[in-house]
């Protein structure tokens, strides 16, 4: 039997690949189904052998102690419904529950005789779907939750903590799950009143900059996928066969959420420019099944994620955020100021007390606030997804950084000022998470919206993020025929009573 390279970076990829290999075999014809899982196999397999040798450090009691300290950073996600639940989650219970009452792929009807099939990142909720399609519907919540922390875990094992149990260790991830921007003090000099207690602060300004604590209770679907990816690129950043890693692990991503793939293109191409790497070595690195496997699998999701809507067909698909052309000199003054406030509280300041010594960080450094300054002046789509996920790569090289900071020595009175006050950014800052783990200790429970279907929670109205018309031959050749997902009283009958849809 192979052994693994590097345990971590092969169980981080497996958690990423799991969901594309149920993608293919539960929507796929069984020809088509079996080439990609095999392929793709082969292309992880061929991975791992590229890896360069990183043994697993953790100490016994390192590892329970990220384990128990994932288990609870997962359980105010909002899928556990352990506590009360951001309202973005009675969407996604709904998306979730018809992954797990339908045949796959799961359809809403008919529109010019092409079926309205689900076409949503859905990667983070397939393989709890399966098992709880095995299992019942009532393990649901359970499965799901179990789910994120096994993904909350690989992510800090990711990262560059302690190896060994010790004050440090939980210091350093508390230090990850309250990592965010300075909101509470934005909110008090800049609008003049403190915050109600215990609402969301991070949208002070028409933009924001999500708290990766943030990120875990209002999506972790999207969330996941984006700290694991920049944990892999950064784990591997300098490492030859990066090419390679970056061959597979980006389609992998497309299924989870295709911004993760923008979000870390600057990063992969950075990084190859460092390292120096002829195009031409560059292509043999890679091998003909990784080429293939992002072949396959980038365009198999691709033409499910592109299809065309039913509803919002005319919606421009990038356009500059309102206010970006101001119409005269005092709005432009207005809107200069607005940016320039933001900026600086969501990362301008802590980027000033970081201070890498090596040319490689100050040059990450230099390219997270480079992209980090950029993106507001952007907005794809009608929603600010765009802001909220490309920005997360970037926000997560800030705390790696900010982690690299905490790991060096004290040597002088300087540096000692410096790191007082990057202490105490970090703690004005940790308010925003603070206040979103309030709210879900503080407020009701939320039980899980599995009653309606993704249409009935929506009051009937086809999103066009979530619905897509399968209106191609070769992708009605391709997947299998659609199964209409169950709702009204058809629904109520799959169902426990405890997951009855209210009246």
């Amino acid at each position: 039997m192979t052994r693994l390279h590097d345990p971590i970076s092969c169980a981080a990829l497996a958690y990423l690949a799991i969901p594309a290999f149920i993608f293919v075999c539960g929507w796929m014809e069984p020809p088509f189904a079996l080439t990609i899982s095999v392929v793709l196999a082969v292309a992880l397999y061929r991975l791992n052998l590229q890896l360069p040798e990183r043994p697993f450090e953790y100490s016994a009691p390192a590892l329970i102690t990220l384990l128990i300290l994932a288990c609870l950073w997962a359980a105010f996600s909002g899928g556990a419904h352990l506590f009360y639940a951001n309202t973005d989650w009675r969407t996604r219970d709904a998306v979730y529950a018809d992954l797990i009452l339908s045949s796959w792929p799961p359809a809403y009807g008919l529109s010019d005789g092409a079926p309205i099939v689900l076409r949503t990142a859905f990667g983070y909720f397939l393989p709890p779907a399966w098992l709880s399609h095995l299992a019942g519907i009532v393990w649901a919540p359970t499965i799901l939750a179990c789910w994120t922390a096994l993904g909350v875990l690989l992510f800090l094992l990711l990262l560059p903590l302690p190896r060994q149990l010790g004050w440090r260790l939980p210091v350093m991830v508390l230090l990850v799950a309250f990592f965010s921007g300075m909101d509470y003090p934005a909110i008090v000099l800049v609008h003049g009143h403190t915050p109600i207690f215990p609402l969301p602060l991070e949208w002070w300004r028409k933009w924001t900059y999500t708290s990766l604590s943030g990120q875990l209770l209002w999506a972790p679907n999207h969330a996941l996928a984006l700290w694991l990816g920049t944990g892999l690129f950064y784990r591997h950043r300098a490492d030859p066969m990066l090419p390679a890693l970056g061959l597979v692990l980006l389609p992998l991503l497309l299924l989870w959420t295709p911004f993760a793939v923008i979000g870390l293109l600057p990063w992969f191409a950075w990084s190859i420019t460092r390292l120096g790497i002829p195009l031409r070595s560059m292509l043999r690195s890679s091998t003909k099944a990784q080429w293939l496997t992002a072949i396959c699998l980038s365009g198999a999701v691709a033409g499910l994620f592109t299809r065309p809507s039913i509803t919002a067909h005319s919606l421009p698909l990038v356009q500059p955020t309102t206010g970006n052309v101001p119409a005269s000199a005092a709005a432009y003054i207005d809107w200069a100021s607005s940016y320039i406030q933001f900026i600086a509280f969501e990362f301008a300041i802590l980027a000033l007390l970081l201070r890498p010594r090596l040319a490689e960080t100050r040059q990450a450094l230099a390219l997270a606030v480079g992209i980090l300054m950029l993106l507001p002046m952007i907005r794809l789509g009608p929603s600010n997804d765009w802001l909220l996920r490309v920005s997360t790569p970037s926000l997560l090289i800030l705390l790696l950084l900010t982690l690299a900071e905490f790991e060096s020595p004290i040597t002088d009175l300087r540096r000692s000022i410096r790191m007082v006050s990057l202490a105490g950014v970090l703690m004005l800052g940790a308010i925003t998470p603070g206040f979103e783990f309030s709210r879900s200790i503080l407020w009701p429970r939320t039980p899980p919206n599995f009653g309606q279907s993704l249409v009935e929670q929506q009051g009937g109205f086809m999103a066009p993020n979530y619905f897509g018309l399968l209106d191609h031959a070769f992708l009605q050749a391709l997947f299998k025929a659609p199964s209409r997902v169950p709702d009204g009283p058809t629904r109520q009958n799959l169902l426990p009573a405890s997951m009855h849809r209210p009246p």
